[in-house]
């Protein structure tokens, strides 16, 4: 029988004005199947304004590689945006409507299959580790260049469409590690978006993120259990409550 994993993720300012304010919340529920493939729904809300409000619903298979996923996002009162993406191969379909109403609907064929789907839920960035295909014993440096994303904004807060991220991002995975967080204890990976020994202030560009750590559950699942990043961002992410049961009963 399929399982659930169901949690919360809090969101809060590393600014030296505002450490420890609450930015924000996520609240996630993961569906385990048993051929390996999975789907996440993230209802997430960042507080800071212009608010931006959304509702993902992604599927990936057993490598955590896209399959589908309908993103919707609201920012402020008024402007609302939602689309389906659909993956089969190198072939990228998607269609929807973006923020000011403008409605698409298009075919992409990338020169390699896409390892992952930028959608912006915290939880979602953590899957998009799984997708390395990674050697959990070994610290490796991956780069990863020209893959899709639904909005290139680094709060998401445009589109959604299907945009490409074309400069390179390095991922460094640095090892395991034990870290202790609201919802528990727990065996952990540690990751880091871009080199760990610098801190660029960065812009709200592609290819211009500032550092981003971030600690998954080492038990095949990528459960985001915290996240930081500096720059011009500060912001923290931790992990406040996880459950795990049948599906529909948590």
């Amino acid at each position: 029988m399929p399982t659930s994993i169901r949690g919360r993720i809090v969101y809060t300012s590393n600014q030296p004005q505002r450490q420890g304010h609450v930015r924000g919340m996520e609240h996630f529920v993961m569906t385990l199947n048993q051929d390996g493939s999975r789907s996440l729904r993230s209802h997430c809300v960042i507080q800071d304004p212009p608010m931006v409000e959304r509702d993902v619903l992604l599927s990936v298979d057993s490598q955590f590689h896209p399959r589908s996923a309908i993103v919707k996002i609201r920012v402020g009162d008024l402007q609302e945006g939602s689309a389906l993406f659909h993956f089969s191969g190198k072939t990228i379909t998607a269609s929807g409507h973006i923020l000011d109403g403008t409605e698409y609907s298009e075919t992409r064929v990338l020169s390699n299959e896409p390892s992952f789907f930028v959608t912006h839920p915290i939880q979602a960035d953590a899957w998009l580790l799984a997708g390395l295909g990674i050697d959990v014993d070994t610290p490796k440096r991956y780069t990863v260049e020209n893959f899709p994303t639904a909005s290139n904004d680094h709060r998401g807060a445009t589109g959604p469409r299907l945009e490409m991220h074309k400069p390179a991002i390095d991922i460094y995975y640095l090892g395991k590690e034990s870290i202790t967080v609201a919802a528990g204890t727990f065996e952990a990976l540690h990751f880091c978006y871009g080199d760990p020994n610098e801190d660029p202030i960065g812009s709200n560009a592609a290819g211009a993120h500032p550092r981003y750590h971030v600690w998954t559950s080492a038990d095949g699942h990528f459960i985001l259990l915290r996240a930081s990043v500096d720059g011009y961002m500060q912001t923290h992410y931790e992990l406040h409550e996880c459950h795990t049961g049948e599906t529909g009963s948590v």
